[in-house]
């Protein structure tokens, strides 16, 4: 019955402590133990008493789970573990292209190549893929992350 007692306690202290040590090893240990108690709980316990107790491990190890769930990422330690910085802009808000912009095609854009525009030179792409002359005039079509979709502007 000690053994028992002990794998049980072991066992939940375990996964216990693997929310505050990562890396699954001691979460593993904990799991193994409860096994073992539970495996255990056959050779002790009456039939009918060893199956209770499976399920009370099982119970236990789910509360366990859904306290550290529920509680843990509004507690200190848990807000001491996790991110929580917002992201406040996209990547291209303070780009320098904006859609509507006008430049000219330094080269022939098939579909991506290099382009003047207001004065600084940008790599750029087609927007529907197709060729673009060289010194063809050119507008943004948008800016998604660091790539400047072009098409060729009407003159």
């Amino acid at each position: 019955m000690s053994w028992y007692i002990t794998l049980l306690a072991c066992g939940l202290f375990l996964i216990g402590i693997e929310i505050f040590v990562p890396g699954g090893i001691l979460g593993i240990f904990g799991a193994i133990a409860l096994i073992g108690a539970a495996v255990m709980g056959f050779y002790i316990f009456p039939l009918w008493l060893s199956w209770l107790s499976v399920f009370i491990i099982l119970g236990l190890a789910g509360l366990a789970v859904f306290v550290w769930m529920k509680y843990l990422p509004q507690s200190p330690i848990g807000r001491a573990l996790s991110l929580s910085q917002e992201i406040d802009k996209k990547d291209q808000d303070d780009s320098l292209w904006k859609p509507g912009m006008t430049g000219t095609a330094l080269s022939e854009l098939r579909p991506a190549g290099k382009a003047m525009i207001d004065g600084q030179r940008a790599d750029v792409i087609a927007d529907t893929g197709t060729w673009i002359q060289h010194d063809a005039k050119i507008e943004i079509v948008r800016v998604a992350g660091n790539r400047i979709y072009v098409k060729e502007a009407n003159v």
